[in-house]
């Protein structure tokens, strides 16, 4: 079982193996793997195919190499494939000389082939030799090529280039196709046409091999010279001779060295031609006859022309000889007067004419030259006649034109700002110059040796002066005074001008340049004025007369070798402002010289070198006398001050290193302000005016120093609102400060002295003041506080005013409300409250009932007074009034009857006053069991009589009142024999037929309902009918009032506004039902009698809606005009339903009860 596994193990391990060598090649070469493979391939890598009488080998690398001799096999698309068939690891085939031919598809989709090389012994190229080779790019075909057979390089679309030899006479078709990248390069003599290549034209290049240089010619007749080495000599026969009418430019390429005898001559359509510098020579005749030849450029590189190079060329305009050439315009023969030479030097460009003139043209600066390595213009010095600066050049450089002596003219513009230095040095013949106002700096001996400087010379005294630049005095002597119109001492003004004794120097002047007095040995005396900033390198070299001289505090540079070997310069003060002092700028003075240097300076004695030693910092001292104090001034010893580095010294010893600094305060004997030192706090109330306070009043010794300034100090701010005037701080302040505010306070004295004093302020809130308005004197007894037209406002600030007492209802009498208000500026102002008395009354519901015929049990009547144990009528002249008062949410009306139920007795007791007598009855109830109401009370303004029932039975008694159409009772007054009854104001709206019942029930065992009803175009008639019923085992008593009876009621009725808290639910709801969002919050946020105005907020307090509502029927609209009805659409409370229920129970019991007592019964019936 072991060997077995193992003979399994180890074959598969040989097929994986062998797989990894297979995939390495493409799918359709496998098959002929199958044989040729040897141990020493495998052994390097590399894959041999045995091809006939030739061996294909393909090493790692990627290279096939063919070997062996005769003719290439010919192969066939997707049915004979060769080894290399769509094998993209090939990089490169070599084939070896020995292979006549490339056979038929050989090379077919070598996709990753880039080079092939080709041998002399190959003769034929086969058809779709190299057939879709993507990636091949040029290819040269050796003469030995006599034929190339369809499409051998179709779809080869990376080609570029290809050579092909005159030697092939035979291509097929299609052989190009798809090269649409390929030039193809035809050697002259070639037979083949672009129509046979099925190139384009312009595609096709003619080359000639022409020993190491080949010609090459495109179709737009350029004409190529590539290769190195010197071009062979012709006549009359060089390689394009035989088209030379079209070749139209000529480019020499670098490598090439000589341009042969006779090479273009002839060419009359070369317009141009380019020539490299490895050119050294041009032969005889080279460009002779070249009438198109319009200008040329020789490079430096060419030594020698050739006789005859440029005859015949009659077009041509200029031979431009490149800057540094050694060819002149005699080496041109007959076109000598068209040599133009041209040097470019960095951004400008120097042209010189064979007439001598030298333009220079260009954009910037000049470079800087020197003497001994020319400028361009110093190269050709003899030539230059004339100068001629284009606009654009900015500088002239130095030594620009040194020794131009042949120089007679030149024409500056006016973009040059600088001239260089020695920049027309010994021009001895340039007499004129005209110098742009542009010009703001000359250089040394930019003009010396020229007839135009020393013609200035004589015109000022010896002094030259260009656009405020005094650049030559070289020639005065004694004292000179320099105009004030100068600005600056030139380079080398004066140098070595050994006359000089004295110089004056304006204020104009502002920097002595370079070698300004170099070795005016003679000079004894010069000022230097606060106006100069600078002293130049040698500026004041070898002046050996001078002993003394101050610096200014203006400068702040001194350059090198500046004093150098002054040797009689004892002295020199050099000031704070110097910040840099040059290499040697004292070197080589006489040892008694001192530097003085300021002690605050910031130069070290490094900074004077070699003169380090002479340098001494010193103070400069003011003294100060002794004294003694006084409060307007400070007392003291005697002291120096230095003026630069301000410390205080006992003596007037000037030098830094030798003089000792003392603290002022020890010398010195001031008078100190003396302030309280405890931190005082002042009290204060926000916006209100504080009580002015004097500062002097803190300062304990004024007298003594003579008064004192205040100021806020540094780093401290004012209170707000508070203004100091003076010593006086007065104001109001702006900001609270619970905690308080310190303010600190500096105290000046006279003699210089200060203290500080802190004040802490504390600012409390203010209280701000309310108006409290109320809508009306009197106010109805039932009169909800939520209800009233309270208005509370600030006048000084905003906030939110609300009554905070727990009274629900108001009271007969003053009702004491407590209110509070809460400022919106809370951080300002505190909260406040207070109190409002209200006045409330009571109301009156009038009823005036007139029995013509009355039956009862027990009845007494009299004139005056009535009494009735169970039923009281007033006849006659009898008025009856009797009163309800109703406290609703406009929900519920109190009835005028009492029922209490706890027994089974009863006691009636009734009191009624006739004739002339008003007596206004009140009924008050008191249930132990339901209430409902569906009326409203009438409400009036007087109080008198009032009546009280108390009914302890079992008894459930019905009032109902109905008022039909659309009838509207005030003043009803109704008369039954000689009885007047007047009621005082009925109210009564209703839409169609509208019916009140207004009921007090209250029953512990069982009850009877009897109901009356008033119809259609009937005044409103109220009939009352009680029905006493006493439970017992056999007795029942009842009264009754009937027949001929004419009852008149007058209901006076006052309607109350809504509750805030109702409202505002409503509008909730409604705004809901109508957008399908629920407010966060409603409030009444204005009021005014007939209308309020309920705003609906989101959870982040923006504003949703507006409702204007009447507060006493909850109609009105909303912001979009809408209407709305917020007791119909918003009250959707589930007690609103229960009552609508029991409304509807009611009046179905009610009228079951009316109708089984008979009352609805017709006459026939009865």
């Amino acid at each position: 079982m072991k060997k077995q596994w193992k003979r399994l193990a180890a074959l598969s391990s040989a097929a994986v193996m062998a797989a990894g060598t297979l995939l390495y090649f493409p799918t359709d070469t496998l098959q002929n793997i199958s044989w040729g493979i040897t141990a020493s391939a495998e052994e390097t890598g590399a894959v041999t195919w045995n091809e006939d009488n030739l061996t294909w080998t393909l090493d790692a690398e990627g290279t096939l190499t063919i070997s062996g001799s005769g003719a290439m096999k010919d192969y066939a698309y997707n049915t004979n494939n060769s080894p290399a068939y769509n094998n993209s690891n090939i990089k490169k085939v070599v084939i070896e000389d020995g292979v006549t031919s490339i056979g038929e598809y050989a090379f077919q989709s070598c996709t990753g082939l880039t080079s092939i090389k080709i041998p002399k012994s190959v003769t034929n190229i086969g058809e779709c030799a190299f057939y879709r080779c993507t990636d091949l790019k040029s290819i040269e075909i050796p003469d030995s090529v006599t034929s190339i057979g369809n499409y051998a390089f179709s779809d080869c679309t990376s080609l570029t280039s290809i050579t092909i030899p005159s030697s092939v006479k035979s291509i097929g078709n299609g052989v190009f196709s798809k090269c649409n990248k390929l030039t193809v390069y035809l050697e002259n003599g070639s037979a083949l046409t672009s129509e046979s290549l099925g190139v384009d034209a312009s595609k096709i290049r003619t080359y000639w091999n022409e020993d190491s240089l080949t010609w090459t010619l495109d179709a737009e007749g350029t004409l190529t010279i590539s290769g190195t080495g010197a071009m062979k000599d012709y006549f009359h026969d060089s390689p394009a001779t035989q088209k030379k009418d079209i070749v139209k430019k000529v480019v020499i390429e670098e490598g090439v060295t000589s341009i042969g005898d006779y090479a273009f001559f002839g060419y009359s359509s070369l317009t141009s031609i380019e020539i490299p510098e490895s050119v050294t020579s041009i032969g005889i005749y080279a460009f002779f006859n070249c009438t198109g030849l319009k200008s040329i450029t020789i490079p430096k590189s060419v030594a020698s022309v050739g006789d005859k190079a440029f005859s015949g060329c009659i077009a041509l305009k200029e031979v431009l000889l490149e800057g540094g050439s050694t060819l002149t315009s005699e080496n041109f023969g007959e076109v000598a007067d068209k040599v133009v030479t041209r040097w470019n030097e960095g951004e400008l460009t120097w042209t010189l004419t064979a007439d001598g003139t030298m333009t220079i043209s260009g954009k910037g600066a000049m470079k800087a030259y020197n003497w001994d390595s020319g400028s361009p213009a110093t190269q050709e010095k003899d030539s230059v006649k004339k100068v001629v600066i284009e606009d654009g050049v900015t500088s002239i450089g130095d030594y620009a034109f040194f020794d131009c002596n042949s120089l007679t003219d030149i024409t500056i513009p006016s973009s040059i700002t600088s001239i260089g230095i020695c920049s027309f040095y010994n021009c001895s013949n340039l007499a004129s110059i005209a110098i742009p106002s542009s010009v703001t700096s000359i250089g040394d001996d930019a003009f010396s040796g020229t007839p135009w400087l020393t013609n200035k010379r004589q015109e000022n005294d010896s002094l030259v002066i260009v656009n405020g630049i005094l650049i030559d005095g070289r020639t005065c002597s004694g004292e000179v005074t320099i105009p004030n119109n100068v600005t600056s001492i030139g380079e080398s003004a004066f140098f070595n001008c050994i006359g000089l004794t004295n110089i004056s120097i304006p204020k104009s002047v502002t920097s002595i340049g370079n070698y300004a007095f170099y070795k005016c040995i003679s000079l004894t005396d010069i000022t230097i004025p606060d106006s100069v900033t600078s002293i130049g390198d040698y500026a004041f070299y070898k002046c050996n007369s001078l002993t003394d001289i101050t610096i200014p505090d203006s400068i702040t540079s001194i350059g090198n070798y500046a004093f150098c070997n002054c040797t009689g310069l004892t002295s020199i003060k050099i000031p704070k402002s110097v910040t840099n002092i040059g290499e040697f700028a004292f070197s080589g003075c006489g040892d008694s010289l001192e530097i003085t240097v300021s002690c605050d300076s910031t130069l070290t004695k490094k900074a004077f070198g070699d003169a380090s030693e002479k340098v001494k910092y010193r103070h400069s001292l003011v003294k100060t006398d002794a004294k003694d104090a006084t409060y307007t001034e400070v007392g003291n010893v005697e002291y120096w001050t230095c003026e630069n580095c301000k410390k205080h010294f006992l003596s007037d010893e000037t030098d830094a290193e030798v003089a000792k600094e003392v603290e002022l305060s020890e010398i010195v004997k001031p008078v100190p302000v003396q302030v309280a030192t405890a931190t005082t706090q002042i009290k204060c109330v926000y916006d209100q005016d504080m009580d002015e306070i004097d500062l002097q009043d803190y300062v304990k010794n004024a007298d003594a120093v003579g008064g004192v300034s205040v100021k806020v100090a540094t780093g401290s701010t004012m209170l707000d609102g508070m203004q100091l005037d003076g010593s006086k701080l007065s104001g109001k302040p702006t900001k609270v400060y619970t905690n308080g505010k310190d303010v600190t306070f500096t105290f000046t004295a006279k003699n210089g002295n200060t203290a500080n004093l802190t004040l802490n302020f504390l600012v409390a809130k203010a209280d701000p003041t309310v108006k409290v308005a109320v809508d009306g004197d009197t106010h109805t007894e039932g009169d909800l506080v939520s209800e009233l037209k309270l208005i509370l406002s600030g006048n000084n600030t905003k906030g939110l005013a609300e009554i905070i007492s727990e009274i629900k209802a108001l009271t007969a009498g003053e009702n004491t409300l407590t209110w509070k208000f809460t400022p919106e500026d809370s951080e300002n102002y505190n909260v406040v409250t207070g109190t409002v008395v209200v006045n409330a009354q009571t109301t009156t519901t009038t009823t005036t009932t007139t029995i013509t015929t009355t039956t009862t049990n027990e009845t007494t009547s009299t004139k005056k007074a009535t009494t009735t144990n169970e039923t009281t009528a007033t006849t006659e002249e009898t008025t009856a009034t009797s009163g309800t008062t109703s406290a609703t949410k406009a929900t519920t009306v109190t009835s005028g009857t009492t029922a209490t139920t706890k027994a089974t007795a009863t006691t009636n007791e009734t009191t009624a006053t006739t004739e002339e007598t008003t007596t206004k009855n009140e009924t008050t109830a008191t249930t132990e069991g339901t209430t409902t109401t569906n009326e409203a009370t009438a409400t009036t303004e007087e109080t008198t009589t009032t009546n009280e029932t108390t009914e302890e039975t079992t008894t459930t008694t019905s009032e109902t009142s109905a008022t039909t159409g659309e009838t509207t009772t005030n003043e009803t007054t109704v008369a039954t024999k000689a009885s007047t009854v007047t009621t005082n104001e009925t109210i009564a709206t209703t839409e169609e037929t509208t019916t009140t019942n207004e009921t007090t029930a209250t029953t512990a065992t069982s009850g009877t309902t009897a109901t009356t009803s008033a119809t259609k175009a009937t005044t409103t008639n109220e009939t009352t009918s009680t029905t006493q019923t006493t439970t017992s085992a056999s007795s029942t008593e009842s009264t009754s009032a009937t027949s001929a009876t004419t009852i008149t009621t007058a209901a006076t009725t006052s309607v109350t506004n809504i509750a805030d808290e109702d409202l505002c639910s409503w509008a909730i709801n409604d705004y809901q039902k109508k957008t399908g969002v629920t407010p966060a919050n409603a409030e009444i946020t204005a009021r005014s009698e007939e209308t309020c105005e309920i705003t609906l907020t989101d959870e982040n307090g923006n504003v949703l809606d507006i409702y204007t509502i009447d507060p006493k029927t909850g109609t009105g609209t909303d912001s979009s005009n809408v209407e709305v009805n917020l007791p119909q659409t918003g009250n959707n409370s589930m007690t609103n339903w229960l009552l609508c229920v029991g409304a509807a129970m009611f009046m179905a019991f009610g009228f079951g009860a009316v109708k089984a007592s008979g009352v609805l019964k017709r006459k026939e019936d009865e």
